[in-house]
């Protein structure tokens, strides 16, 4: 493992992070998270699969929902969390 890969949260571990930050607050101390969002390759990491695995389910439309920044596809930590807890209620 490179000092790089060590040093970088894992994609668990950054999207438990951005839900528990307060965030920024604004001129009258409201507080308003901070947008962050995961990578293919976090998100990959956080459900255990490659990111092959999530980018065939980006083609088919499957999968956490996510977006794109022009060619850049990003994440939303809760919504992948949500996604998550709709997979396990589907089993049952």
């Amino acid at each position: 493992m490179t000092v790089e890969r060590s040093q970088r949260r894992s994609g668990w571990l950054a999207a438990q992070a951005a839900l528990q930050s307060p965030g920024p607050t604004d001129g009258l101390g409201a507080r308003h998270p901070d947008p962050m969002f995961l990578t293919v390759q976090e998100v990959a990491e956080m459900l255990r699969v490659s990111p092959a695995t999530v980018r065939a389910w980006i083609a088919k439309g499957e999968g956490p929902p996510a977006m794109r920044f022009g060619k850049q596809i990003r994440y939303r930590p809760e919504r992948v969390m949500e996604w998550v807890e709709e997979q396990e209620g589907g089993r049952r």
